[in-house]
């Protein structure tokens, strides 16, 4: 008999306590509500920002060591500066999180540009600014969801943006291509939109990284994606089970033509990919290595791995 795919069931909106929200603004811990930033603030302008996304389960941070790596590293890359060493950030981020009571929860934290001095747009001499939410977990596939999988679009009239531009290792809020995109997916009937480099390579879909099972093996993306951290916890399984994976080139011919696919991110490990503009991927329902991937994710939180204590 197959193996079935085991999805928590608790972590829906139903059973969110938002009233337990809370976020961290210019020093001073609110209810969500009233967290706000200024609408001069270069972030909100111009997109001029950094974030990430850690969540808590069962009371623990995550992989939280690596979301703290790539921050900082965005923060580098993008010239901003949180105003404060990594040991304090994770202090304030397990600080905002007790404070919640929340056992499980989603922790978005950003870095802006901050508010310039009046007449000026110049960067250099603006003040950053540093923020940070707690809300209940709420896991982006939910059981019925997960069993039927994702209806792709492969969009091919919008590009996405070429590192060149705007590097996609550096976590930022330029989506004005998944945007346009993601209509152009609703319109045709579909989930969620995939995109496309400018030489015509999958990259990635809004939120996540693409995966496909080829000849028993993962593959997916190596340039033009963020550097997915539930992409790298999948794989670090896979090596585990004996699963062969690699980074490298992904054409939509060989994405349409795998055994299975799936979507990665961190608000739910991994998101079955089942349909693509339409037709089944494999058997269009979720497959046996995503199957065991996802149930062995789960299994390895539940006893502790890669768990920080709050």
């Amino acid at each position: 008999m197959a193996e079935a795919l085991q999805v928590p069931t608790h972590l829906t909106v139903a059973n969110a306590d938002f009233s337990r929200a809370l976020g961290y603004i210019d020093g001073e811990v609110v209810p969500l509500a009233e967290a706000k930033i200024p609408v001069r603030d270069l972030g909100l302008m111009y997109a001029d920002m950094t974030y990430d996304v850690v969540h808590v389960w069962q009371g623990g941070f995550f992989r939280l060591e690596d979301h703290l790596d790539r921050f900082f590293a965005s923060m580098a890359g993008l010239r901003l500066d949180a105003g404060m060493d990594r040991g304090a950030m994770r202090r304030l981020l397990a600080d905002l999180v007790r404070q919640s009571g929340l056992p499980d929860a989603l922790v978005y934290f950003a870095c802006t540009r901050g508010m310039t001095v009046p007449g000026t747009r110049d960067p250099t001499k603006a003040t950053n600014r540093f923020f940070a939410t707690v809300t209940p977990l709420i896991l982006r596939g939910q059981p019925a969801e997960m069993q039927r999988g994702q209806n792709a679009l492969l969009v091919r009239d919008v590009a996405r943006i070429p590192a060149s531009a705007v590097n996609p290792v550096w976590k930022n809020t330029h989506w004005g291509d998944f945007v346009r995109a993601a209509f152009l997916a609703k319109d045709a009937g579909c989930d969620v939109p995939i995109l496309c480099t400018t030489d015509g390579a999958v990259a990635e879909a809004p939120g996540f990284n693409v995966v496909a099972v080829i000849d028993g093996g993962l593959v997916t993306p190596d340039v033009g994606v963020l550097e997915g951290i539930s992409c790298r916890s999948m794989f670090e399984i896979a090596a585990d089970l004996g699963i062969p994976a690699r980074y490298g080139r992904l054409m939509p011919e060989a994405l349409a033509a795998a055994d299975e696919a799936f979507l990665t991110a961190t608000s739910c490990g991994l998101f079955p990919l089942t349909r693509l503009d339409g037709a089944p991927i494999g058997d269009g329902v979720p497959g046996p290595i995503t199957t065991r991937l996802l149930n062995t994710y789960y299994a390895r939180k539940n006893a502790g791995w890669h768990i920080t204590p709050i």
